[in-house]
C-alpha cells in the first residue's frame, strides 16, 4: 500500500500529461526529479553537545595542579595554575574541534617558564588525575574536539601556544603512548 502511495504521484503526472499534451522530454525529467527525490539519503544533521561546564573542568583541573605541586617548587621554582577553559568553534555546519586550556606560570627568582613546560606540566597533571576526576572533565569535552590547545602565560603576558590533538593526550593518559611519542606528535606552531 505505501509503495503504491509513493508511485501514485507520478503515475498521475504521467497520465495527465498524456492528456494535456504536455511535452515528453518534461514528463521525463519531472519522473527522474521524483525518483531521485525519493531515493536521495537525507544528510545527518549534527546535534549539539551538551554545554560543557567550563567552570567545573577548570576548578578540577587547578585542584590537581595543587596536589601535584610541592613547597620547593613553589618557593623556589615556578606555580603553575589554569586560568581559562574553553572551547572554539569553526567549520560549516558549526563544530567544537579545539579545547582551549590558558596556564599562568608565575615564576618566583627568575623566568623559568615557557609555553613548553607548562605543557609537560599539564601533561603531567592530566595523566596523574585519578579515573575519577579525569572522567570528570572528559566527559564534558564534545566528541567533535580533535585538538588541545595549551596557551601560556606569565605575569600576564602570553608565551606561546603548544598544540596536540586530543586523542593524543588521551593515549598518554592512559599510557598507551609514552612521553616520547606524546613530544613527537605536538603539532607544529602556526
Amino acid at each position: 500500500m505505501r509503495r503504491f502511495l509513493l508511485v501514485m504521484p507520478v503515475f498521475l503526472f504521467v497520465l495527465l500529461s498524456a492528456c494535456s499534451g504536455v511535452d515528453a522530454k518534461m514528463v521525463q525529467l519531472v519522473s527522474q526529479t521524483l525518483t531521485a527525490t525519493m531515493w536521495t539519503p537525507i544528510p545527518v544533521t549534527s546535534t549539539p553537545s551538551a554545554v560543557p561546564k567550563e567552570a567545573m573542568m577548570l576548578n578540577t583541573l587547578n585542584e590537581e595542579f595543587r596536589k601535584v605541586s610541592d613547597p620547593l617548587e613553589r618557593t623556589f621554582d615556578a606555580v603553575f595554575s589554569v586560568v581559562d577553559i574553553g572551547f572554539d568553534q569553526s567549520g560549516n555546519p558549526l563544530s567544537t574541534k579545539t579545547l582551549r586550556i590558558h596556564i599562568q606560570c608565575d615564576w618566583i627568582l627568575k623566568s623559568s617558564c615557557t609555553e613548553q613546560r607548562a605543557f609537560v606540566v599539564f601533561a603531567r597533571v592530566f595523566k596523574g588525575m585519578k579515573p575519577k576526576p579525569r572522567k570528570k572533565i572528559t566527559e564534558q569535552v564534545p566528541e567533535t574536539v580533535s585538538i588541545v590547545q595549551i596557551k601560556a602565560f606569565s605575569h600576564g603576558s602570553q608565551l606561546g601556544i603548544v598544540e596536540i590533538g586530543w586523542r593524543d593526550l588521551l593515549l598518554f593518559a592512559n599510557d598507551d603512548i609514552t612521553g616520547e611519542q606524546l613530544a613527537a606528535r605536538v603539532l607544529p606552531p602556526r
